[in-house]
């Protein structure tokens, strides 16, 4: 149970930072105009802690292959989906900040998931874990981290732009590349090769995230600023 909470502090943490810093800009008091509402960000956010958990237990057992894992990529982006697209987020503008808080609660469960599964039920790192295997899952863990929230923010704009199985399949794609970095990691003896691959897991999903909040959260911010200039609502 101590394992546990190591494990949830080590997903949960860069996770709320992450969700601090992101957000900060766009919300009081930091922006006169506020581009969400912290009520519903937050339903969202618990939604995403509970699809989380599902999809984790999911990946437990499918994990034994790329094959699985490539459809559990696709299936990822899908639950994501179906979980946005409903009728009072498609069109709205705020929608991109919800999928972010949605998927930023998967990653953290995942997250945690992945790091108290692999410390205790997995023969993967032994019994006798040092500095590097927890350094290895801490940064496969916040890999996770930015991966689920970057998934949601795209696909929140597609909700919000009324596209949302083009913006899905564009997730999709990167989710592609970003599982099977990710299953090689774990599926390899050579101990340099699963730390660089480790490596490449928090490079991917950082620029992807980077791309998902600098390109399609700056463009939706700039749409609703133009928007408001002219009187509209986006």
């Amino acid at each position: 149970m101590e394992m546990f909470y190591v494990a949830a502090v080590m997903a949960f943490a860069p996770a709320l930072v992450l969700m601090y810093v992101l957000l900060r800009p766009y919300t009081y008091p930091k922006s006169d105009y506020a581009y969400f509402s912290d009520p519903s960000f937050f339903i969202l956010f618990s939604v995403g802690l509970i699809a989380g958990v599902i999809m984790f237990l999911v990946y437990t057992y499918v994990m034994n292959s790329v094959i699985t894992v490539i459809v559990y990529a696709i299936v990822q982006v899908m639950v994501i989906v179906v979980c946005m697209n409903l009728k009072r987020y498609r069109g709205k503008s705020d929608s991109i900040f919800y999928g972010f808080g949605f998927g930023l609660g998967i990653g953290a469960t995942s997250g945690t998931g992945f790091i108290y599964y692999l410390s205790t039920m997995s023969s993967k790192l032994g019994a006798d874990m040092g500095l590097l295997d927890y350094t290895f899952l801490f940064v496969m863990a916040l890999s996770m981290v930015f991966q689920f929230s970057a998934l949601g923010t795209t696909v929140g704009d597609g909700i919000a732009r009324h596209e949302p199985m083009q913006y899905a399949i564009q997730a999709m794609i990167y989710n592609f590349v970003y599982w099977i970095v990710f299953t090689l990691a774990l599926y390899n003896d050579d101990a340099l090769y699963i730390y660089l691959s480790a490596a490449m897991c928090l490079v991917i999903s950082v620029f992807y995230l980077m791309y998902a909040y600098r390109k399609e959260i700056g463009t939706m911010v700039a749409d609703v600023q133009r928007m408001n200039k002219k009187g509209k609502k986006i």
